[in-house]
């Protein structure tokens, strides 16, 4: 499938695509542990509901039809999933999910000096911060309606997108919106008009 990363691909690029997925998951599928089955839709869809997930037992909860879909097209990713399915959320886990899933696919294993080399590498590498911070602008953007998947300005008190994208066509609209974006380059001096 064009685009989809493969096992050549670079221990950045990987760990960016589990980040993203891992992200595509919690954006649209977080449940209250105590109001499971109930769906007032993405829990990240507005501030409010981000905001109140400090105060919930917030498990993810993928339906069986995107669980599905997500395996058929995200194979490679499945594991992600499957490991995140029915599970409290938390920042810790999500980590530990992800690098063991960077782990699998490279064969560079969390706990090792590879891995720890290779993460100490990328936190102090330009290009991969500004891919990183970048997608996090991009979903904070979207959790705000302050944009819709393709890019385009949400006029302020618009009802936001209640559907739920595959996990490809959301990855889509963050790459062609990263496109789009100039890298700021400081301490650059254009000549004066």
């Amino acid at each position: 499938m064009p685009g989809r990363m493969t096992m050549t691909d670079s221990f950045a690029d990987l760990f960016l695509e589990a980040m993203r997925y891992e992200h595509w998951l919690r954006f649209y599928f977080l449940e209250d542990a105590k109001e499971t089955g109930r769906s007032d839709g993405p829990m990240q869809s507005t501030p409010e509901r981000e905001m109140s997930l400090e105060n919930m037992n917030a498990i993810l909860v993928v339906s069986a039809e995107a669980a599905a879909r997500s395996h058929e097209e995200e194979p490679s990713l499945a594991d992600i999933l499957e490991a995140m399915q029915g599970q409290p959320v938390s920042m810790e886990h999500s980590r530990d999910v992800i690098f063991a899933w960077l782990g699998e696919r490279t064969g560079i294993h969390p706990g090792t000096e590879d891995f720890e080399r290779r993460m100490n590498t990328l936190v102090g590498d330009r290009e991969f911060r500004r891919r990183l911070d970048a997608f996090h602008g991009w979903v904070q953007e979207l959790a705000n309606n302050e944009i819709d998947l393709q890019g385009n300005a949400v006029p302020p008190g618009s009802a936001a997108d209640e559907r739920i994208p595959s996990f490809a066509e959301w990855d889509r609209a963050f790459q062609f919106w990263f496109s789009l974006q100039t890298p700021l380059e400081l301490n650059r001096l254009d000549k004066p008009l």
